[in-house]
């Protein structure tokens, strides 16, 4: 069953936040399919994907990024598999994502 729509009116007021996600999330998937072959892809992913063994060692593994090792707790869920896992995603997100902004 696909979601179209809630209850919760937003009253005419835009999900400034909810749209910033929608567009980030498909600017990194755009940069997913740019990659030029698939081990630049794995190393796109395994670079800012979160990967457990570099919490168990506490300190980033290669490949490296310029940011600290944590900060893929948030890159992370911008990454995305398939054309259908980010419009399944990004469906939620758009019907539910106005929650907090109705009265």
């Amino acid at each position: 069953m696909l979601p179209i729509g809630d209850e919760r009116s937003r009253g005419g007021r835009r999900a400034v936040v909810t749209t910033a996600l929608v567009l980030a999330s498909i600017a990194v998937f755009v940069l997913e399919l740019g990659r030029p072959s698939l081990e630049a892809l794995e190393s796109f992913l395994r670079s800012w994907g979160v990967v457990p063994r570099e919490y168990a060692a506490g300190r980033d593994l290669a490949p490296y990024i310029p940011l600290p090792y944590w900060v893929t707790l948030l890159t992370s869920m911008f990454l995305h598999g398939s054309l259908v896992h980010l419009g399944g995603n990004m469906l939620y997100l758009w019907v539910f994502g106005d929650a907090g902004c109705g009265s």
